[in-house]
């Protein structure tokens, strides 16, 4: 064996440590150890199914064993046996893999297409770990913390086959869970839940939108149901209906996603293959599009100046257009904004001495209408005095 060859058999060699803690992990049972070599069979037992290793990891024939262990481990789960190193390595983690099909020799892909699927693969990982912390099907524009840095927690490899993109999900993430927080806080849980790791809870939750997005537009496809009744489902967001669209690059070529499960967080499950057709990426691309212009994005600021005010006797609650830039795209553009008496007073102030406002509430879009409703707040921006 060549030098190189055994640098990178000793990188896909687990540890026997690791190897075997996965083992106990994941539900394996250790029925016999007679100081050379241990025994182990699945949780659930399958005939004739064992992995034998030896008890040193000095010995001559160690990597072809734990190779073997690796592959058989995999026939019992049901994944591949890089999937599993990759949760041995990791200490826990799911898998999901792109599998995309361009007409290039195996390993190639065109430029534009990878780097749009992998910019996609990214996006859905952020809206759906975000998603965990509430579920409208139009994400502010600030993602959450935690759903970034989980997203570059995640590890990204290639996988042979037509070109395959392949992600590992760690099941921790290293933030305190309500449960665990509490108990650093010194306060006792009377009632003793389950914890399901967040890496767990985001590949869940990807493999549920995507599993409900493709029915769905498969659905609009065949003229069942009308694109609108994405917006009457709580399953797929926009962005995550944007991200599955563009998987497949820009000339929407036909790909399969598979999602495997870590043993680790919950008994073993079957992987899940979906296929999304060019036909299905568009009609997700039209959704995510429809739900962003049609459903309403809740907590939008926008700031700018007071162009036009209206009410229609006396004092009393009135409407403004504000010209400015909401924070949700950064594009000046005019916003209707209903004014209580008070904030609408403070609004014909502001457009007599020439300054800015600021207003937060629900956007809704309607074909060029703008207008920003269930306001929790409006203030006059102030000025900036002379040196």
């Amino acid at each position: 064996m060549s030098e190189g060859a055994r640098e990178r058999e000793a990188v896909t060699t687990p540890g026997l440590t690791e190897l075997t803690s996965y083992l106990r992990g994941s539900g394996w049972t250790l029925e016999d150890d007679d100081e050379r070599t241990t025994l182990w069979r699945p949780g659930v037992p399958v005939n004739g199914i064992q992995v034998v290793l030896p008890v040193k990891e000095h010995v001559l024939d160690f990597s072809d064993r734990v190779q073997e262990a690796l592959k058989t481990i995999a026939h019992v789960e049901r994944r591949l046996p890089r999937e599993v190193l990759e949760d041995i390595a990791i200490g826990g983690a799911d898998t999901v893999a792109v599998r995309l099909t361009p007409d290039l020799p195996s390993g190639e892909a065109p430029l534009g297409l990878a780097h749009t699927a992998i910019s996609s693969l990214w996006t859905l990982v952020v809206a759906s770990a975000s998603s965990l912390e509430g579920k409208p099907l139009v994400l502010p524009s600030r993602r959450s913390r935690r759903a970034e840095v989980y997203a570059d927690r995640a590890r990204f490899s290639t996988q042979p086959g037509s070109f395959v993109l392949s992600l590992s999900l760690p099941l921790e993430d290293g933030f305190p869970e309500p449960q665990a927080q509490r108990e650093m806080d010194g306060q006792e849980q009377l009632v003793p839940t389950v914890h399901e790791p967040f890496g767990r809870r985001v590949t869940q939750r990807m493999m549920t939108a995507a599993r409900h997005a493709r029915q769905l537009a498969e659905a609009v496809c065949e003229g069942t149901e009308p694109l609108t009744a994405f917006g009457r489902q709580s399953f797929v967001n926009a962005t995550e209906l944007a991200a599955l669209g563009g998987l497949g690059g820009p000339e929407h070529d036909p790909y399969q996603v598979r999602f495997a499960l870590s043993p680790r967080a919950g008994k073993p499950t079957p992987p899940e293959l979906l296929r999304i057709t060019p036909g299905q990426q568009r009609i997700l691309r039209e959704a995510a599009d429809y739900l962003r212009t049609r459903q309403p994005r809740t907590g939008v600021t926008v700031t700018g100046h007071v162009i036009r005010l209206f009410r229609e006797t006396g004092p009393g609650p009135g409407e403004v257009v504000i010209l400015g830039v909401d924070d949700d795209t950064g594009i000046p553009r005019r916003v209707r904004v209903e004014l209580a008496k008070e904030d609408y007073v403070r609004a014909l102030n502001a457009h007599a001495q020439g300054l800015q406002v600021s207003a937060t509430g629900d956007l809704e879009i309607r074909g060029n209408r703008r207008s920003l409703r269930g306001l929790s707040s409006f203030a006059v921006v102030a000025g900036l005095e002379d040196d």
